[in-house]
């Protein structure tokens, strides 16, 4: 319906446009100077609807697409198997191409060996202490005390000495000392006896001996058991002589020696218990006294720990080492889950179902993670992207509705609206692009192809019900527009100038917002000069109106 009344009003503003530029010509000619080549025509202001488009070319793209590559995986590597050729169909999850798994099935092996450990860490840490750890900390609790009362001990003799008993060990050291000479001087002086006895065994040996080399030197006969009888107690009597002369002669060289070490060893007792009874009259050794202070620090040191062990047994473990061990096990967590993450990645699959458009690479070439290794798209649903450049992206806003025409189906025209307007270009030349997406209606069945140029036209702006005047009537002045109306109280005098407010235009025609009522009359002018002039002027030399600030297009 509201085709047909824009065809009708159409109709008759042309005709309005004929007949009044012809009676506003003839009136004027007579009175301009025949050199004035300016021709106009006088129209009426119309009330209508009004449609603003922008053109703009674009190509048909699938809704779902992906240039497949393996992202995330590291440094460089050969393509292991390729498993598709361009053209071929695949479904969601099938596995397209792969690269060798084997060190990513390292790393994951690594990680899950260091999941292990924190979690055992992180298990020790929390357990209950059982009662063997709790007794043995005990008993460590004890020991401790005990090195402690020792150590203290020890610095108690050395800075309060009882000088009485140090002067009773050097009078026991001197008396066991005179003793012990004692002793070493009686057993010099029984040599001579042990000498007579070590003569005397030492006959008794030579005799035996004699008689035994006797018998072993006398004729016999291998029947002569008496023979043989008394030559084995000769050899026996021989040896039992033998071994009472070497144990008198180990027992009189041992007494001996015994004594003198026993001298030798109280005179270094007695050395010793002076020594002592010295350093303690004197305030004690220096550097003993410091050892022991050392002794007895180190030994509260270790009761202190012992006993620090022992309270954290029993209180359980520190909130801030939990924490760290739990922050251990999660981080060795999320490193087994990249790791499997980067192992599923080594096998490169289809996300969804669709068509194989490109194959980029051959089995064996070297790729990395830039590396495009196959284009999916799914062809059962498309979509246009128009390249809206900077200068009119302004006039683009979501949900537009748009018509589209394809070169490869002309005469046949496609719905659609823009889906969504890119925050970013691209820069393309001089110029900075944005693709918009719209959709497509009606093209269900149709044989389309992804890259097929698209011819849009999106309806960026509409008004109805306004007043309309040829584009050609406004004449930019004083930072805004205006527009000249025949001299009502002189017909033949020169035309009037109306300040006017514009509101949408689509090139052709502009809605009036202020300044003009329907009916009212408009000069236009109609040559050629002036047309060019106002088609620069008003910046629709480009065929595409300007922006303005209430979201319509102005002339």
């Amino acid at each position: 319906m509201k085709k047909a009344v824009r065809v009708a009003l159409l109709i008759a503003v042309m005709a309005v446009l004929a007949g009044a530029g012809y009676w506003y010509h003839d009136s004027r000619a007579a009175a301009a100077d025949t050199s004035d080549t300016t021709l106009t025509q006088v129209v009426t202001a119309q009330q209508g609807d009004l449609t603003a488009t922008l053109s703009v070319v674009g190509s048909l793209e699938a809704v779902e697409s992906a240039d497949l590559a393996f992202s995330d995986m590291s440094g460089t590597a050969a393509l292991q198997s390729l498993d598709v050729q361009a053209g071929q169909v695949v479904t969601a999850g099938q596995v397209l191409a792969t690269i060798d798994p084997a060190s990513y099935q390292q790393t994951l092996d690594q990680a899950k060996s260091d999941l292990e450990s924190a979690e055992q860490a992180l298990a020790d840490l929390t357990a209950a202490p059982s009662d063997l750890e709790i007794a043995q900390a005990d008993v460590a609790v004890a020991a401790a005390q005990v090195d402690v009362q020792a150590a203290a001990d020890s610095l108690d003799e050395l800075e309060n000495p009882d000088l009485a008993d140090l002067q009773a060990a050097v009078t026991n050291a001197r008396v066991a000392l005179a003793q012990s000479k004692v002793d070493l001087l009686a057993l010099q002086q029984q040599d001579t006896s042990d000498e007579l006895q070590i003569d005397e065994l030492s006959q008794a040996y030579a005799d035996a001996n004699a008689v035994y080399t006797d018998y072993a030197n006398k004729v016999h006969s291998d029947s002569d058991r008496g023979y043989f009888l008394g030559l084995t107690l000769a050899q026996n009597k021989m040896k039992d002589a033998q071994d009472a002369l070497v144990t008198a002669q180990v027992n009189a060289k041992l007494s001996l020696l015994q004594a003198q070490i026993a001298v030798t060893d109280n005179e270094q007792t007695l050395t010793e218990a002076q020594q002592a009874l010295a350093d303690a009259k004197a305030g004690g050794d220096p550097l003993e006294l410091t050892q022991a202070k050392e002794s007895l620090q180190e030994a509260k040191v270790s009761l202190e720990a012992a006993q620090e062990s022992r309270t954290d047994l029993e209180a359980g473990p520190d909130a801030s080492d939990v924490a760290a061990a739990q922050a251990e096990v999660d981080r060795a967590k999320l490193a087994v889950s990249d790791a499997e993450a980067a192992l599923a990645d080594t096998q490169l699959v289809a996300p969804f179902d669709g068509t194989v458009l490109d194959v980029n690479v051959n089995e064996g070439d070297p790729i990395d993670s830039s590396t495009s290794i196959v284009t999916v798209a799914n062809l059962d649903s498309f979509e246009v992207v128009a390249a809206v450049d900077e200068t009119t992206i302004r006039q683009v806003s979501q949900g537009q509705k748009a018509t589209i025409t394809f070169d490869a189906h002309p005469g046949q025209t496609f719905q659609g609206e823009v889906l969504s307007v890119p925050l970013q270009g691209t820069l393309q030349g001089d110029v900075t692009v944005y693709d918009v997406p719209l959709s497509l209606e009606g093209a269900n069945g149709l044989n389309l192809l992804v890259g097929m140029t698209a011819n849009v036209e999106i309806q960026v702006g509409e008004v109805s019900d306004a007043v309309l005047v040829p584009t050609m009537a406004l004449q930019r002045a004083n930072g805004g527009y205006v527009v000249e109306v025949p001299n009502t109280s002189d017909p033949s005098g020169e035309p009037e100038t109306v300040p006017v407010q514009i509101g949408l235009s689509n090139g052709t025609y502009t809605q009036i917002v202020k300044g003009l009522n329907v009916g009212d009359k408009v000069i236009v002018p109609l040559d050629t000069s002036s047309s060019n002039s106002n088609n620069s002027q008003f910046g629709g030399g480009d065929g595409n109106p300007p922006v303005m600030p209430n979201g319509g297009t102005r002339p």
